[in-house]
């Protein structure tokens, strides 16, 4: 064989079947897998506030419980701000405002990792606030599914409920 047997010009285009669908629609998307999920998302925070009410400062792993409860809360944040970030990738209305405000439950995460105890707690309920918020805002207006509007608003009642719980725990 030559080089000339591999010209892109000559070889067939890749045959794609147009019966079967590549990918999957948003809307087949079951939302009995992301209720299941969310719901086990919580058991961190849950768990790790039920620490902090009995145990408080007294615990005796409390600075490696703070790094799990902020490391926790600030990772899920991040993985809200990528879900909007996705959403603004495929969506053509609004983009530029959407991905721009899609990172800043990232690097609002990241910055909290920085503060004291109990503040960190407090700032982290006013970000999950403001990102359900945003979400149930985005849900009504019909940017999101209805769905995912009800699923954001349980989450993020438990999770502020649970960071608050912290924060008094930790006052």
């Amino acid at each position: 064989m030559t080089n000339e047997d591999f010209r892109p010009s000559e070889r067939p285009a890749p045959r794609i079947d147009t019966a079967q669908p590549t990918v999957v629609p948003p809307a087949r998307i079951t939302h009995k897998t992301a209720w299941t999920l969310g719901l086990l998302g919580l058991i961190p925070f849950v768990l790790m506030a039920v620490i902090f009410a009995y145990a408080g400062r007294f615990f005796i792993a409390y600075p490696m419980l703070v790094l799990a409860f902020s490391g926790y809360s600030a990772t899920i944040l991040a993985f809200l701000g990528g879900i909007r970030w996705g959403l603004g990738m495929a969506s053509r209305a609004h983009r530029r405002r959407v991905l721009i405000l899609s990172v800043l439950p990232s690097l609002g995460g990241w910055i909290l990792l920085f503060a004291p105890s109990p503040w960190v707690f407090a700032g982290f309920a006013l970000a999950f606030a403001l990102q359900g918020a945003w979400d149930l805002l985005a849900a009504r207006q019909r940017e999101l599914p209805a769905w995912f509007g009800r699923l954001r608003l349980v989450l993020t009642t438990v999770v502020v409920l649970c960071q608050i719980v912290a924060f008094a725990a930790t006052y």
